[in-house]
């Protein structure tokens, strides 16, 4: 019976069905790959409108806030601009300053003279529900706390977060303003970029560092690390590791301008230059209680803060972090050449008065 009416149907009307269902399939895969690049593109796109543009807009806001906060506390500003692209950024809200100003006091509270960022989500959640008589429900808060993930960190006034403590009333660069420089350079959550010293990190400046070290494996700035460099850290600034040294020896502390042709700047080198470079420097095991010294292993240099802490630019996927001296793999420790070294006095790095004796570290308060 089957063999029957297959035969009995003509092959033109096989033919016909056959290329009628072909088209239907490669339709409907046409279909599902446009609606796959069209999700892509529609987060590409709200990345890129809440780093440039929301982001650009909290700038002033987000930057003051951070220069009255302590001990490397972080606003949640990837959540900040998601709930404000989510709940606000719309006709029924004409005056966004205003909002703005309300919205961001949601995520942080005064205490004495300092700003303590709200680290509890659903308190966040809670105090933008009484500042607005808005009501988040549970579907609404996760999906928020899941877009805000996709989203960049932000814009900052890096030239003034940068340039916390640095005056030493002399005007010459010492180890003191290098350990502050570095300090603040995890305050502001900056990133690794290879080749960088200090550039903030915006698509632009990803491609031109993605050219430029074309073919270089070390920079690791492949498309996939740039998205990801992006992603974790746009709109911060960037360095690389020996990058994060020399920004803070070329940078004009009247201007906050970062250049490497500033007077008296340290040289252009790589990690392993500026340890050749170095006059006085030695073995980890023999190195002073000194903070600002410059801490070396093969390719890769660090600053040591004091308190057996170094800050180091340690890569794309870190950033700048915050790492102890002792199992790191240190192998030297060398004075930052143009840096004067002070021997004795109280000086403050960061929120603390540090007390030095013949160039070491003897109290802390």
């Amino acid at each position: 019976m089957i063999i029957i009416m297959r035969h009995s149907i003509p092959r033109f009307f096989l033919k016909k069905h056959f290329w009628g269902a072909a088209c239907i399939l490669l339709l409907c895969l046409f279909l599902i790959i446009s609606a796959f690049r069209s999700c892509a593109g529609q987060k590409q796109s709200l990345r890129e409108y809440a780093l440039e543009t929301v982001s650009a807009d909290f700038k002033p806001m987000v930057s003051q806030v951070l220069l009255r906060t302590q001990r490397g506390k972080q606003l949640n500003t990837r959540l900040l601009y998601c709930a404000y692209i989510t709940l606000f950024d719309n006709s029924r809200y004409f005056n966004k300053n205003n909002v703005r100003s309300r919205l961001i006091k949601c995520f942080y509270t005064d205490e004495k003279d300092a700003a303590v960022p709200v680290e509890d989500t659903d308190g966040i959640f809670d105090r933008i529900e009484a500042e607005f008589g808005v009501a988040l429900d549970g579907a609404q808060r996760r999906s928020m706390a899941a877009l805000s993930g996709e989203l960049a960190p932000g814009y900052i006034d890096s030239v003034s977060l940068l340039q916390r403590n640095l005056k030493s009333g002399d005007g010459l660069k010492n180890n003191i303003g290098l350990a502050n420089f570095a300090w603040n350079a995890l305050d502001c959550g900056s990133g690794y970029v290879y080749g960088a010293a200090g550039q903030t990190i915006a698509l632009p400046f990803l491609q031109q560092q993605q050219k430029r070290f074309d073919g270089v494996e070390r920079a690791n700035l492949t498309g996939a690390q740039v998205n990801a460099i992006y992603q974790n850290f746009g709109g911060r600034p960037g360095f690389d590791c020996g990058g994060l040294i020399k920004a803070y020896s070329w940078l004009d502390e009247s201007t906050g301008q970062i250049s490497s042709k500033r007077q008296g700047a340290l040289a252009d080198c790589t990690a392993d230059g500026l340890f050749d470079l170095a006059q006085i420097k030695g073995d980890i095991s023999e190195m002073p209680d000194t903070p600002g010294l410059a801490v070396h292993m093969d390719g890769h240099v660090g600053v040591y803060v004091g308190g057996g802490e170094v800050i180091e630019a340690r890569g794309n996927r870190y950033g700048v972090v915050k790492t102890q001296l002792k199992g790191r793999g240190w192998k030297h420790y060398l004075q930052v050449p143009t840096l004067a070294y002070v021997q004795n006095g109280t000086y403050r790095i960061r929120d603390r008065q540090v007390v030095l004796s013949a160039g070491k570290i003897i109290n802390v308060r």
